[in-house]
């Protein structure tokens, strides 16, 4: 543990959670200073964090075993206190309200201890994107980044112009953010607008149709489109480190190949 206060903290509120708390996460900020249009971008990301989770599936393993999962982080950070999808927000004065009784509440002691799959940062004029699991490969990384900014650009036109937020209840959500976990690319996701079950690939194809404007008006599209495009055909990394394993049945070949991969980029 790193011997700094916060953690410190975190290590006595959260007792064995954080001492089994092996896992690291990809955080995303995309600069916003419009303090209710964050809010707004929250609401209505919501319901493609669970596609671009399934892109950057990466951890199949835990303790020497595989889980059956293309996510296991994602299952392990589910069971803190403030993890998981947010529900939407009226505004930022909704927002602030409810960080406020959580601290009330002995809940939590600072606003940088909310740890949902998206949050307004407590200490950056950002919308902060924390779903996904550390990709294994820099243009991995690169893809879930363009997709969360062309994500949050969307959001926010959409906001502006003056759609209408989706309603989508907690518990699909929840499903949706579990499929993409157990199967990452290799099943099917769920398309909550459809209300169906459909290919991974077909939603991968749903989230880049609804971010292209943003990314074509940046000069963007043609890189982030490549890269998750892919990314479904070669297979996530959760998947590629499945098929090393399954060659001599050694995760010492599993380290080699992440360590390999990330090196190359």
């Amino acid at each position: 543990m790193t011997p700094k206060a916060r953690y410190v903290e975190v290590a006595e509120e959260q007792a064995q959670l954080s001492r089994e708390q092996l896992i690291f996460g990809c955080h995303v900020h995309i600069g916003i200073s419009d303090r209710d249009g964050a809010i707004e971008v929250m609401n209505r990301s919501r319901p493609w964090l669970a596609v671009m989770l399934a892109l950057a599936a990466n951890s199949p393993y835990w303790l020497g075993t595989d889980t059956g999962y293309s996510s296991f982080r994602t299952e392990m950070w589910s069971r803190w206190p403030t993890a998981g999808t947010p529900h939407p927000f009226s505004s930022r004065a909704d927002f602030d309200n409810l960080v406020s009784s959580l601290q009330a509440t002995g809940t939590i002691s600072d606003g940088t201890k909310i740890y949902w799959d998206m949050r307004p940062s407590a200490r950056f004029e950002t919308i902060e994107f924390r779903v996904t699991d550390v990709c294994m490969t820099v243009d991995e990384a690169v893809m879930i980044a363009g997709l969360a900014r062309g994500l949050a650009r969307t959001c926010y036109d959409a906001a502006i112009g003056g759609e209408p937020s989706p309603q989508v209840r907690p518990e699909l959500l929840r499903a949706a953010k579990w499929q993409a976990a157990r199967y990452g690319l290799d099943g099917q996701l769920i398309d909550l607008d459809a209300m169906a079950s459909v290919p991974a690939a077909a939603m991968v194809e749903s989230l880049l149709a609804y971010v292209r404007p943003a990314l074509e008006n940046y000069g963007e599209w043609d890189e982030v489109a490549a890269l998750a495009r892919g990314t479904v055909e070669r297979g996530s990394a959760a998947r590629r480190q499945r098929e090393i394993f399954a060659r001599n049945q050694r995760l010492e070949d599993v380290v080699d190949f992440v360590i390999a991969e990330t090196a190359r980029g």
